[in-house]
Order: C-alpha cells, then sequence, then structure tokens
C-alpha cells in the first residue's frame, strides 16, 4: 500500500483493502496496517492464524478480514489495564479450548508426556539458538 501526496490509498499487488485497513501479502509473512499509516502488524504464515488469513483472503471472508483487522487495531491500540489483559487472556484460552484439534491440546496427558514435551522443545530452543550464533545473528 502506498499513499499518494493527495491522500489516495493505492494497493499493491497482493494487497487487499478491507474497510480502513489493508492486508499485504509478503512472502513468509501478511502485514495489517490502517491506512492512516498508525498501526502495523506481520502474521507469519507459519501461525494458524496467517494461515487463516491466507485462506480467507483467497476465499473472500470480508467479515473475518474486518473484524481480525479491527481487533488487532483495538488491542494493539489503546492502553491496556490489568482488566483488559485478564479478559484478554481468558478469551484466548476459552477460543484454544474451542479448537483443541488445531492447536493439538489433549485433555489427559501424563507427566511423562509433559517432561518428553518440555524436553523436546527446550533440545529445538536450543539449537535454534546455537544455529542462530553461528550465523552470527546472536
Amino acid at each position: 500500500m502506498k499513499v499518494t501526496k493527495k491522500g489516495k490509498v493505492k494497493l499493491e499487488t497482493g494487497d487487499r483493502r478491507v474497510g480502513n485497513f489493508v492486508y499485504h501479502r509478503e512472502k513468509a509473512h501478511y502485514k495489517l496496517q490502517d491506512i492512516g499509516g498508525l498501526f502495523s502488524l506481520r502474521v507469519s504464515n507459519a501461525l494458524l492464524a496467517g494461515v487463516m488469513i491466507s485462506e480467507v483472503m483467497d476465499d473472500g471472508g470480508e467479515n473475518f478480514l474486518g473484524n481480525y483487522a479491527a481487533t488487532m487495531y483495538n488491542v494493539l491500540c489503546c492502553v491496556p489495564d490489568a482488566e483488559l489483559m485478564a479478559e484478554l487472556n481468558k478469551s484466548v484460552v476459552a477460543c484454544v479450548n474451542r479448537h483443541k484439534d488445531l492447536y493439538g491440546v489433549k485433555d489427559d496427558i501424563t507427566a511423562e508426556e509433559d517432561a518428553k514435551i518440555l524436553k523436546e522443545e527446550l533440545e529445538l530452543h536450543e539449537a535454534e539458538v546455537e544455529a542462530r550464533k553461528e550465523e552470527g545473528l546472536e
């Protein structure tokens, strides 16, 4: 998205405008921004939210895109208080619990399974840190 000198919004290839927001398709992300230039957010295609945005961008989905953009704008552009943060966290947990299959959430997990998962995640994290060091990124 570009804004002309006269203040008109000009969409680029791969852009999708929904109300006062524009979604821009990047190589591995979607960038969401308002047309006023106050807010932007990048969502990785590796996240479930990025997968959903990708599917909806290709299949219409004006309501989803508009609601997602407005929600992210509202959450990120207000000054949060403790009550907002608590309610937001409760809402996110409830959403994940409604879609357990998407997130791989299991109701009954043993202590051994939990320990194995934590060990695997730690090993993955350590390998990532080591790779970043070798690349000179840390």
